[in-house]
């Protein structure tokens, strides 16, 4: 049937149209059934709404997503028909029973999931088979090559291309951004896609985006990393392994991170970057996404043979995460801090980390020392060679190379939150840091965040200051606050008396 288009200005993160619910039962579409839309001769697999009043008998409601593939505009006819149920279901089906995946059954997935035939229950069935049932080696490998095909790559001119990636879970860690400028500036080609905050204060991304344009297409990218040897980037504007985009989108409100999908997210995207060489970094510790040693060597193995089966060399260090690596966490506060000790102050722990970690890909790289690694990239930071490197990522992202530490404001309202007790510092939460900067307005607000006066270890007395919260907004800075008091804890040195 041919139906009058009417647009909503709304997305809903997937292909849907609404029709109305008589001409929906004449035609026997029931409620999400899927059905085809063409018009101006493009096509698009969409989920069917119902509505009784709001649709009226001739016409379909389409959303941001299917409006804009279809090229409608309001008025235009659009034909509607029903739409074959996709095979992939049957193997997400055999998943959640815990069989194991052909290569050819999870190409379908993700053909289906590129397609927008999936619905988000059913991808969310998926993911939620991939947590519960686990993915053998052989699926894993078939998985991360059907994400690593269903979206662009890069193909740098440098002969050798390396890439970096931290699990996560640290806040205010920033290293990439040391990292990324020291090894480039040795001449070494560095590309690096980053994330979004999902649940923290920012991501690499969010801090980044403070200094420049980080929604690069793919061919912008191209551009920078040849011009400067570099870039840093937000990958979900690149469309590089664009099927684990979509998956995150649908693993973000489950909070469901499982291994196999770890494992096929980092490495499908290392490999669309053209990396031949990758370091990733696993953090431990409490509030840390690995809990202890024992969990990091077994997740490195894993991305170690995994790499290998992929033609890439793996290689991972294990790091503490058991706190922030930074006193300052929000956009702006962790871009300060990084351009800070780029320019020789700022953080003398990320200074160190940043080092390390440069280091060990310098070993992996030029067959030199960790040791002699790491004192290299200290020189190239003493020496203004990794800032000016920077400086150049920077400008051909779009950002001023002249930007300077106060140029990164703050939110206008801040609250001290002090402490109840006198004693030692026990855990700076690194999960509270990141409600309590959500709480603020950060990511999006990048002027909001708090800024840590203590860590472990110190000494603190009653009433004495633990953090400061910043917002721009008064109520958001108030709850901001109350979510602060979770972050430090404090340990009485005497903690009871018989």
């Amino acid at each position: 049937m041919d139906l009058k288009a009417r647009l909503f200005d709304v997305k809903q993160g997937q292909n849907e149209a609404v029709l109305n619910s008589a001409q929906a039962r004449e035609a026997n579409i029931a409620l999400l059934d899927r059905i085809q839309l063409t018009a101006n001769g493009k096509s698009v697999t969409a989920i069917a709404d119902h509505s009784d009043k709001f649709i009226k008998y001739g016409e379909i409601g389409l959303f941001g997503e299917a409006a804009e593939k279809l090229k409608l505009k309001t008025g235009q006819k659009v034909r509607v028909e029903p739409a074959e149920r996709p095979h992939s279901l049957d193997a997400i089906r055999k998943k959640l029973d815990g069989n194991i995946l052909t290569a050819a059954e999870i190409n379908g997935i993700i053909d289906d999931l590129m397609a927008e035939r999936l619905s988000s229950a059913e991808l969310a069935a998926f993911v939620s088979g991939v947590y519960t049932r686990g993915l053998s080696s052989d699926e894993t490998v078939a998985l991360t090559k059907a994400m690593y095909a269903s979206g662009g790559t890069l193909k740098p001119h440098a002969k050798i291309v390396v890439s970096e990636h931290s699990i996560g879970g640290v806040a205010g860690d920033r290293t990439a951004m040391l990292l990324v400028p020291i090894i480039a500036s040795l001449g070494i080609c560095i590309p690096k896609t980053c994330s979004r905050a999902i649940s923290s204060a920012a991501g690499t991304a969010d801090v980044m985006e403070a200094f420049c344009p980080v929604a690069l297409d793919i061919k912008q990218a191209q551009r920078v990393v040849d011009d400067v040897n570099a870039f840093i980037i937000w990958g979900g504007a690149v469309n590089l392994a664009a099927a684990d985009d979509k998956l995150i989108h649908i693993r973000k409100p489950l909070c469901l991170d499982p291994k196999a999908l770890l494992l096929t997210s980092i490495l499908a995207k290392k490999k669309a970057e053209g990396a031949e060489y990758v370091l990733l970094d696993l953090p431990i510790g409490l509030g840390a996404k690995l809990e202890n040693l024992e969990q990091a060597r077994d997740l490195a193995k894993d991305f170690e043979a995994l790499g290998r089966m992929l033609g890439m060399r793996v290689q991972c260090s294990i790091t503490d995460g058991s706190e922030p690596l930074l006193k300052t966490i929000g956009p702006n506060l962790e871009a300060r801090t990084v351009l800070e000790t780029l320019r020789g102050g700022g953080s003398s722990e990320l200074r160190d980390k940043a080092c390390v970690m440069s280091g060990i890909m310098l070993a992996m790289l030029r067959g030199v020392s960790q040791d002699e690694g790491t004192r290299l990239a200290r020189q190239q930071l003493q020496s203004g060679k990794a800032l000016q490197k920077f400086l150049e990522i920077v400008k051909a992202q779009g950002g001023n190379p002249r930007v300077a530490p106060g140029d990164f404001k703050l939110g206008k309202y801040k609250q001290s939150v002090a402490s109840a007790k006198g004693g030692r510092i026990g855990h700076v939460d690194n999960r509270a840091i990141s409600r309590a900067c959500r709480a603020a307005g950060a990511p999006e607000d990048k002027a909001a965040g708090l800024v840590l006066a203590v860590l472990k270890g110190d000494r603190v007395n009653a009433g004495e200051p633990l953090l400061e919260v910043y917002a721009n907004d008064k109520a958001k800075l108030a709850r901001a606050a109350k979510i602060a008091e979770e972050i430090v804890s404090v340990e009485r040195v005497v903690i009871d008396v018989v």
